[in-house]
């Protein structure tokens, strides 16, 4: 097994010239600016390893090892990884994944396929390239190159992102889904964390891996007194106006729960969260400690990965919504066309060791039903569901209630 010589003293420019797939770890810890080639190469040439962990108060053994992690991802000429600064839909190789992993998994999930498409490339000769982004660079770019795609050929033999947008907007994966394209190579059964909702594609095209849920973070000394809010109607109430964190830079989990909004409250529902909207904020920023003066929110909504910094609080605390979680969906696609020569690395991400990953590192419950999902006692979920999916436009819906959204959010600033 090889492995990266990189160490405290190590050259950032230096490191990310030699292992482009450390770029993102960077991004990752909050150097956003390393995205740059220019920022990179004039700030990165005067900084170590060490010196940017102390920059962010890191520590350096975990940084290290994020950094080594994905520089070993990269290497070998078996298996083609292109990590470049700009997503790829298309990597090079005979075999070709592509798309956007959760943050907190993506490094263990790419270390744990990474060997396992290693042995297949070294059984069958084939090249399996991926570009496989955090998913805190924006499917913008994918968007982007989706859209320009005509033919099924110029589509990657599997893809794989969280939420709506890249899916349902009809200038996106929707029309190849139209065009019978996909199979959803999941087999029967499904988690029992999911009991009663309908989480299959019922055509039988997309695989859906698991879902981001969306859970609260109480603020008990913000709330001085009020009752907590324990469901989506009462987050919607009056009392909270000006009150409520929200994910809206997380455009995946956003959009997931203004859909659930509008879909059971209507166009009222998404005006009343708008308005009870405080600001955005990280779910880092959300406990209070990282806000610094400015207003803290009562209620926050967050990916329930990160209610785990709740811990130890006396005063936060995270509630599962008792109308059920709202889910953002992890799909993955799969080519129909040359199954038989890419079936067996789909099946990878299929597997229960990749849905650990996700269940238990990231906390993203998935379907695999030998997986255990370590939900709280009597936690359920809310599913936009497919019939609302199949009756109305996403790619019209979705900006348009973001619109009402933010109008109200403006109105009552």
């Amino acid at each position: 097994m090889h492995s990266a010589s990189i160490e405290k003293d190590t050259n950032i420019y230096e490191m990310t010239q030699k292992w482009p797939s450390t770029i993102q770890v960077l991004v990752d810890a909050g150097f956003s600016h390393m995205r740059d080639p220019r920022q990179r190469k004039e700030r990165g040439r005067h900084l170590t390893v060490g010196m940017v962990a102390g920059l962010r108060g890191l520590e350096p053994g975990k940084l290290l090892e994020e950094l080594r992690g994905s520089a070993f991802a990269q290497q070998d000429a078996d298996v083609t990884l292109q990590e470049t600064d700009d997503l790829t839909l298309l990597p090079p190789g005979d075999i070709r994944i592509s798309g956007l992993l959760p943050c907190p998994v993506r490094i263990p999930i790419l270390e744990l396929v990474r060997e396992k498409l290693l042995e297949l490339s070294q059984m069958d000769g084939k090249k399996i390239g991926w570009s496989l982004a955090a998913a805190s660079v924006g499917a913008d770019s994918l968007n982007r190159q989706i859209a320009a795609v005509q033919s099924q050929d110029d589509l990657p033999e599997i893809f794989i992102s969280a939420g709506f947008e890249s899916f349902f907007d009809r200038r996106n994966m929707l029309r190849f889904k139209e065009r019978d394209v996909f199979v959803d190579l999941a087999p029967p059964g499904i988690n029992t964390s999911f009991a009663g909702l309908d989480l299959r594609d019922p055509m039988g095209h997309f695989t859906m891996l698991g879902v981001v849920p969306a859970v609260f973070i109480i603020n008990e000394e913000q709330l001085a007194g009020d009752p907590a809010p324990r469901t989506w109607a009462e987050i919607l109430e009056p009392r909270f106006r000006g009150r409520v964190a929200l994910p809206v830079g997380d455009f995946d989990l956003i959009n997931g729960i203004l859909l659930n909004i509008y879909e059971r409250y209507g166009e009222d529902g998404v005006k009343a969260l708008g308005r009870n909207m405080l600001r955005s904020l990280h779910p880092s920023q959300t406990v209070g400690r990282f806000a610094g003066k400015a207003r803290v929110p009562a209620v926050s909504i967050i990916p329930w990965f990160f209610g785990r910094m709740t811990m130890g609080s006396r005063v936060i605390h995270e509630q599962w919504p008792l109308d059920g979680a709202i889910i953002s969906p992890i799909f993955m696609l799969v080519r129909r066309h040359r199954l038989h020569v890419h079936a067996e690395v789909a099946e990878i991400f299929l597997s229960r060791q990749v849905g650990e990953v996700l269940s238990h590192k990231g906390r993203f419950p998935v379907l695999d039903p030998a997986v255990d999902n370590g939900l709280p006692q009597g936690a359920s979920f809310t599913w936009l569901g497919w019939d609302f999916i199949a009756s109305h436009d996403l790619g019209e819906l979705i900006p348009r209630i973001d619109r009402l959204f933010k109008a109200a959010a403006q109105e009552a600033a």
